[in-house]
């Protein structure tokens, strides 16, 4: 450390001016240090946090469009045979032993009456199979009981018969019961000729007969009484030929 000698008058150095010229010196030093220290820049105005910006939102994804479902094989099982759709059902008729023929098939009615046996309603249903190797056209209908001719009937349009067991149906209103014969009329479209078929019709009215065999149970005599002459049935009476 460099230091410099200080005189004092008289020529001689006390103690007090020893300490003095030492603590001159080691504040010259001291002061040295400090100013070779480089200065810590001043912290400015300027340099306040400010606001913090909002974070942003992460990128949103681009919709991705919707997965269309795949149809699956179907899956085989092995030793089992597909299932084989049923025949859609036919409105034709066997034509075993009857081919090139038109027959009138056997018909049969019902008649219904009120409790006595009056104001009866029924119907006839026709049918006849056309096993010839073309179309049929049935135009005249008539119906016979005991040989005499009860009812005709003609269609117009007439029906159609498809060839190879078509079927032509009909209906007809009916209201006493019995035995009857039908006979149905017919030609190919467009041609001529007259072509028949016949076949039995029976009509019953089975509240009626119900009624007539309960009377012949009770020995009784079947006939219309009373004042309005309805039918009914007079059974005989257990104490029937005894003195009253």
């Amino acid at each position: 450390m460099p230091f410099s000698r200080i005189m004092t008058l008289g020529g001689r150095r006390g103690p007090g001016i020893v300490l003095c010229t030492a603590a001159l010196l080691l504040a010259g030093s001291l002061a040295r240090s400090v100013t070779a220290a480089p200065a810590a820049p001043a912290a400015s105005a300027s340099a306040a946090p400010s606001a913090k910006a909002p974070p942003k939102s992460p990128p949103t994804a681009a919709a991705k469009p919707a997965a269309k479902p795949v149809a699956k094989p179907a899956v085989k099982v092995p030793g089992k045979a597909a299932a084989t759709p049923a025949p859609p059902a036919t409105a034709k008729a066997s034509c075993q032993g009857s081919e090139g023929q038109v027959s009138l098939l056997p018909a049969e009615g019902d008649i219904k009456c009120n409790e006595e046996f009056e104001d009866c309603e029924g119907k006839i249903e026709l049918v006849a199979n056309n096993c010839t190797g073309e179309f049929q056209s049935f135009y005249k209908l008539e119906l016979f009981e005991g040989g005499r001719r009860q009812q005709v009937l003609e269609f117009d349009p007439a029906g159609l018969a498809s060839p190879g067991g078509g079927r032509w149906k009909e209906t007809v209103p009916w209201t006493t019961p019995g035995e009857l014969e039908a006979v149905v009329y017919y030609h190919p479209p467009g041609q001529s000729g007259d072509f028949s078929a016949r076949g039995p019709v029976k009509v019953v009215n089975r509240a009626l007969n119900a009624a007539k065999e309960a009377c012949v149970k009770c020995e009784g005599t079947w006939g219309r009484y009373g004042v309005n002459k309805f039918q009914g049935c007079n059974c005989k009476m257990p104490d029937a030929g005894k003195t009253c």
